[in-house]
């Protein structure tokens, strides 16, 4: 099932929004919030599938590296986690 574009750029802003958060928590020594990102269920759904693919090891690589974050394909990243908990896709 393919993604649309505004789906795509909600998961996108979710990946954004979670680096900022962790950067802005390490820098001020507080715990991470998770905001409330839209009040479209659809939407909200795909910007959370975004802030919850952030790995560790891509948050370390920021904080401490500066790495650049990558860019993740919404599809591809959905049709993983079906695919660990066993759905069929």
């Amino acid at each position: 099932m393919p993604v649309s574009k505004f789906n795509q750029e909600w998961f996108n802003t979710g990946r954004r929004a979670r680096f900022k958060a962790e950067k802005q928590a390490r820098m001020s020594g507080t715990l991470t919030l998770l905001p409330e990102s839209s009040y479209r269920a659809t939407a909200h759904w795909y910007w959370r599938q975004g802030w919850n693919s952030v790995t560790r090891q891509e948050l370390e690589a920021y904080l401490n590296n500066g790495e650049t974050p990558q860019r993740l394909n919404a599809e591809q990243h959905i049709t993983k986690i079906r695919k660990q908990l066993g759905a069929h896709a």
